[in-house]
């Protein structure tokens, strides 16, 4: 078995580490290295790392935003043969390291292998299933890590929270690049494993290496808020152009194919609110035309003085609750057999 290196990059979830290392130390065969990288402003991801004697805590102070400068802090410290990065907020099935292992071992030429990443959302282990970790056509990736193919899979690129390289493959691409800005990094992981396949190596999904993702609360705003679309956007650019070159086909295709979605969605938005608007402008101009035409006519008296309503109420007051008979029924326009 060649030895391993699982690096945990941290911010502000002291919470999550603790049960991201606790589910780390049970697994079989026992991992050689665990690295927790903390970008956090205090000590209390530190304090709940002195806590597991095998784990080595080391500093990020390039404050937020700087997830990849993490990850290769961890590289410079790593020993493994294989080096595992998993998020703190990922926690780690029983059998996952075994089955990222196996795929190492059965397939000589893999440069990179990941797993699946549950979110805990209904039916998500077949949504998706033939399209996991796609880069299309049109340069956009398709994700579906959740899903399970039921084999392992060959695959473009697998997400950053379970993810894992031979550590001649990261040595050859001098670590990941730092690029790639955000709170996230997004991104950052789908490029490192585009940079693998340039160098002729494939990458795995284990269908057996699983984890959770509970996606904890971001240190600074919400899970794809603005600032999450703009970094989103930006990234994915850098990405390919990067990768690929400004004039490639994928490139220009995700150019024009996103630009074209974005002015649809925004003309359909915008052309649904000005519909709503007429809408509701028009319903309020006619509101006040009907509503000022009937206060003029009869005020505000409460009661109905119009027949109808002098028949409903000799009905119910001179009746004493005794159905009307059919002719008057029929006169206020029901039927007697509806009474």
């Amino acid at each position: 078995m060649p030895s391993v290196t699982v690096i945990i990059v941290t911010l502000n979830r002291p919470d999550c580490v603790r049960r991201c290392l606790e589910c780390l130390e049970s697994q079989v065969p026992r991992i050689d290295q665990i690295m927790v990288v903390d970008a956090s402003p205090d000590d209390r991801t530190r304090v709940v790392t002195a806590e597991f004697d095998r784990v080595t805590y080391l500093r990020n102070d390039n404050g937020y935003g700087r997830m990849t400068a993490s990850r290769n802090i961890g590289l410079t410290r790593a020993s493994g043969e294989v080096i595992v990065f998993v998020d703190d907020d990922a926690f780690v099935h029983e059998g996952w390291l075994a089955a990222l292992l196996a795929v190492y071992a059965e397939h000589s030429d893999a440069g990179a292998v990941g797993g699946r990443v549950l979110n805990n959302q209904p039916n998500e282990n077949a949504i998706g299933v033939n399209q996991i970790g796609k880069l299309t056509r049109w340069g956009n990736l398709e994700g579906w890590f959740a899903a399970d193919p039921g084999k392992t899979l060959e695959v473009d690129h697998i997400m950053g929270c379970n993810m894992s390289f031979r550590r001649a493959t990261l040595a050859e691409l001098g670590g990941f690049r730092e690029d790639y800005r955000g709170i996230s990094g997004v991104r950052e992981d789908s490029d490192v494993c585009l940079r693998v396949r340039r160098l002729r190596q494939k990458i795995f999904l284990s269908h057996n290496a699983v984890v959770t993702h509970i996606g904890a609360p971001q240190a600074i705003g919400k899970r794809f808020d603005a600032r999450y679309a703009y970094y989103s956007a930006r990234n994915h650019m850098v990405m390919l152009i990067r990768n690929f070159g400004p004039l490639s086909g994928v490139t220009v295709r995700y150019l024009a194919f996103s630009t074209w979605s974005t002015a649809k969605e925004f003309a359909w938005r915008v052309g649904a609110a000005v519909v709503r608007a007429v809408a509701f402008a028009g319903g309020t101009f006619m509101g006040i035309v009907f509503g000022l035409g009937l206060f003029i006519a009869k005020g505000r008296e409460p009661r109905r003085l119009d027949p109808k309503g002098e028949r409903v109420r000799a009905a119910l007051t001179e009746r004493d609750s005794t159905p009307m008979d059919e002719a008057a029924s029929v006169s206020y326009g029901i039927s007697a057999r509806q009474l």
